[in-house]
C-alpha cells in the first residue's frame, strides 16, 4: 500500500484525532477505515473487465451516473429471455438456447452490478437517490 497526504481543515484532523485516541487507532488507520466505508467497494472477485468497468465509473459525471442508474434492458432482449427461461423450466431448451440464456443473464448481471455501483456512486456524492415507491413508480 502506498501513502499518500492530504490537507484537512483543522476542525476535523481534530475530531479525527479525537475519535482515533478514543478507539485506539492511529488517525491514518481511521481515516483510511471512514473513506473506504463512504465509497463504494468493487469487489476482488468480479470478473476484470467488470472490475475495470466499475473502477472507470468513480471518474464519471453525475448526469452520467444517473444515466447508468437508469438504464435498462432492452425490450426484445427481456422476452428473449422469458421465452428461454420458460422452454428451460419444461426441458425443451436446446444446448445453443441453454448458452444464448446464459449470455442474457450474465449480461443481466452485469447491468445489474453497474447500475447498483451507480447508485453507490450517487450516494456517496451526496445525490438524494429515489425511494423504492418511485423506483417502482418510474418502472411501471
Amino acid at each position: 500500500m502506498s501513502v499518500q497526504t492530504m490537507t484537512l481543515p483543522d476542525y476535523l484532523f481534530s475530531q479525527l484525532q479525537t475519535q482515533a485516541a478514543a478507539l485506539g487507532q492511529p488517525v491514518g488507520e481511521l481515516a483510511a477505515q471512514l473513506l473506504s466505508r463512504a465509497l463504494p467497494p468493487v469487489e476482488d472477485d468480479l470478473p476484470p473487465a467488470i472490475q475495470a468497468e466499475l473502477h472507470a465509473m468513480a471518474s464519471l459525471s453525475t448526469d452520467a451516473l444517473w444515466q447508468i442508474a437508469r438504464s435498462a434492458m432492452n425490450a426484445d432482449k427481456i422476452a428473449l429471455y422469458d421465452v428461454l427461461l420458460e422452454r428451460h423450466g419444461d426441458a425443451t431448451l436446446t444446448w445453443q438456447g441453454q448458452e444464448l440464456l446464459t449470455d442474457l443473464r450474465t449480461e443481466a448481471d452485469a447491468l445489474m452490478l453497474r447500475k447498483a455501483h451507480a447508485y453507490a456512486l450517487l450516494q456517496s456524492r451526496g445525490v438524494r437517490l429515489p425511494s423504492l415507491e418511485d423506483l417502482h413508480e418510474q418502472a411501471a
